[in-house]
């Protein structure tokens, strides 16, 4: 019966939780971010690969690091959920991500020749999430008062 009371009777479908439309740049965020977890996920399943294709010299570092980049993921995953949420924290999750990548990204530049292109890649698309995420209706949106 209590819960009755709460739902409002302009609208039927309502059942006491606010109804927050999605802005589009938010969403086009959450697509980005989304994209990235996905790569990042796709690097796991790499190095997974390469543990069991190839001999390691260190085997239990190459679990090390398949385990790594599988948190990495884990983590990029709730935060694109979070992102498709409004959630204000992930804001500070993507920021710290999006940093993380560029730097990753300059090494495969300095690198090997054949990653080159692949860290270009993940330049443009740190920035450009970074400069979405820093515009002025994305910040609109996940710091409103819910």
């Amino acid at each position: 019966m209590a819960e009755n009371s709460e739902q409002n009777p302009s609208n039927p479908g309502s059942n006491g939780h606010e109804q927050t439309r999605l802005s589009p740049l938010v969403a086009l965020l959450g697509v980005l971010v989304s994209v990235e977890a996905l790569l990042v996920t796709a690097g796991a399943v790499y190095f997974l690969s390469r543990i069991f294709l190839e001999t390691p010299e260190n085997l239990s570092g190459a679990f090390v690091i398949f385990a790594i980049t599988l948190i990495i993921a884990a983590g990029l995953i709730a935060t694109a959920i979070g992102t498709f949420k409004v959630k204000s924290w992930t804001r500070g999750a993507i920021v710290t991500w999006q940093i993380l990548q560029f730097f990753v990204a300059t090494s495969f530049i300095q690198g090997i020749q054949v990653w080159q292109p692949v860290g270009w890649l993940l330049i443009v698309l740190a920035v450009g999430t970074a400069v979405l995420l820093f515009s002025r209706p994305v910040i609109n949106s996940m710091t409103a008062e819910k």
